[in-house]
């Protein structure tokens, strides 16, 4: 049905989670665990990749550029990935007629990502770092670091 998805036989889909992968996408994921009603789409052309991680149940994850996930991953639950942002402009046209923003997020290997956090457009997350639950991630993250807030800042 969708023939540039991949789903690795060792992955584990659990109840009402919803892949999505336009024909122009594409979606490689490679022993993930999705607990239940987590959302993955992949649409406008946008790219997912993730390897050898576990999702929590309704986190979200949506690309219309790129989003990789590196291995060993940890995602906790109702965690929103999106890598694009509606444009805007004070004007009479609908802002869903105004398109979109967007830039690649990589999140690298060992990352533990806590529940409810946000991960914006042009995101790298480095290895072997957490994001605090509630935090909302717009800038960068250097390996081996602490964020939590909204905006995320540096606490270690």
């Amino acid at each position: 049905l969708y023939k540039n998805l991949t789903i690795s036989y060792d992955s584990f889909i659990d109840k009402n989670c919803s892949i999505l992968c336009d024909n122009d996408s594409f979606m490689t994921l490679n022993k993930v665990t999705l607990a239940k009603g987590v959302v993955l789409q992949s649409k406008r052309g946008g790219i997912i990749n993730i390897e050898k991680t576990y999702i929590g149940f309704h986190s979200v994850i949506v690309a219309i550029n790129s989003i990789t996930i590196k291995e060993n991953t940890e995602i906790a639950e109702m965690v929103t990935i999106r890598d694009q942002n509606h444009k805007y402009n004070f004007t009479n046209t609908p802002i869903s007629k105004q398109g979109f923003e967007h830039a690649p997020i990589t999140i690298n290997k060992n990352v533990w990502i806590g529940a409810k956090a946000s991960v914006l457009k042009g995101v790298t997350i480095g290895e072997n770092s957490i994001v605090g639950a509630h935090s909302f991630v717009n800038k960068s993250v250097n390996k081996k670091t602490i964020v939590v807030g909204s905006p995320a800042k540096v606490i270690d």
